[in-house]
């Protein structure tokens, strides 16, 4: 049975090994502070912060940023990468912060590795202030990559709780819980990568890309899906 502390040791062990190579580049992170539409002064949590790089993002757009995570590994590089961001040790399930104090909350790369995401989403929906917003990616069962990566080579492991669903399935799980669904994008680092070495490195800065990209294709054949969800204190769950 995988554990909160066995998810914090892979994440401790995974940190240790790879540091900042297991996650994407820096930029990357900057387009989530469009899809929110960060502003100076607004409040907001990193669930999952790990090494600290949304941290960063958010602080130089001058926000109020928090970070938590269950990896002491990863905290540990908080300050060498967003020196004027707050973090703490805490997980999803409990977040450690009073009602209704947050603008926005970001869970990247993150909710699919949660315990208890229904308890976690609960715990967003406390925290987060009333018409609040909350970004999260997670990724796509159907895609070739996750389906090669989680049957041939394996590497989606038990002890990080790892695991996919469709677009359907997320966004039944979001809904049920009480959310509205404001926007769902593409997660377009994947493209912006082909696009960069075809290129030869011309194809301008990641957010730019990003946010003025088009696709052909439905939704649904996205690597990952980043959801913009708000926050509807007084809406019930629903049964679906």
């Amino acid at each position: 049975m995988v554990t909160q502390q066995a998810i914090g040791r892979w994440f401790d062990r995974t940190y240790s090994e790879k540091g900042l190579t297991y996650l994407r580049p820096p930029e990357f992170y900057s387009v989530f502070m469009e899809y929110l539409a960060i502003k100076p002064g607004a409040r907001l949590l990193d669930i999952g912060c790990g090494p600290g790089l949304l941290l960063n993002q958010a602080t130089a757009r001058g926000a109020f940023a928090v970070g938590i995570d269950v990896s002491g590994s990863g905290l540990s590089m908080v300050a060498a990468a967003a020196p004027d961001a707050h973090c703490s040790l805490c997980n999803a399930e409990a977040l450690c912060w009073p009602n209704a104090f947050f603008d926005c909350i970001t869970c990247i790369g993150v909710f699919e590795h949660i315990l208890q995401p229904e308890r976690a989403l609960d715990e967003m929906r406390r925290v987060t202030r009333p018409d609040g917003r909350i970004c999260i990616m997670v990724p796509n069962s159907l895609t070739l990559r996750w389906q090669f990566e989680s049957k041939v080579l394996r590497i989606h492991d038990e002890d990080s709780n790892e695991r996919a669903s469709t677009f359907a399935t997320w966004r039944a799980l979001f809904l049920r819980n009480g959310f509205g669904i404001d926007s769902v994008y593409w997660d377009e680092w994947p493209g912006y990568v082909r696009r960069l070495r075809t290129s030869g490195g011309r194809c301008g800065t990641f957010a730019a890309y990003g946010s003025r990209k088009r696709h052909l294709l439905p939704l649904q054949l996205s690597n990952q899906f980043v959801f913009i969800l708000r926050s509807e204190p007084g809406r019930p769950h629903v049964k679906m």
